[in-house]
């Protein structure tokens, strides 16, 4: 006698079944890259523990060629990401959205207005810290 089959479901790149799929992959991607970059701050942290040689060495890292790349790329991480969880905005407020906000406000509306927070906000610390720098 024969044990009995059961079924195995195939998992192999089931990402690629569909661009929603990919995209969502994309975004939980950059939050690896995301979380890579708060470790390397927190080196930063622990060198200027360590004394101001040490928080130097890490300063003069920050200012190679290759740190310049990386910070692109980490910036092109924050942006994509911020910017999809800001298209996953107006999923999340639809019992809001009936009682707070006019008649005609659309998701879009919402979206615009959360990107204008955030390059508000973007800017004053933008700001604030060149201002700390002189």
């Amino acid at each position: 006698m024969n044990p009995p089959r059961t079924y195995t479901r195939g998992m192999q790149r089931w990402w690629l079944r569909r661009p929603s799929y990919q995209f969502y992959l994309l975004r939980e991607g950059t939050s690896v890259v995301i979380a890579l970059y708060g470790v390397f701050l927190l080196m930063g942290m622990a060198a200027l523990a360590v004394g101001p040689g040490a928080f130097e060495a890490w300063r003069a890292v920050l200012f190679s060629p290759l740190s310049w790349l990386l910070h692109l790329v980490v910036l092109a991480a924050f942006t994509f990401h911020a910017w999809t969880w800001f298209k996953v905005l107006p999923l999340t407020v639809p019992p809001f959205k009936t009682r707070r906000f006019p008649r005609g406000f659309s998701d879009a509306t919402l979206n615009r207005m959360a990107l204008w927070a955030w390059g508000v906000v973007s800017l004053v610390i933008l700001v604030a810290a060149l201002r700390g720098l002189q």
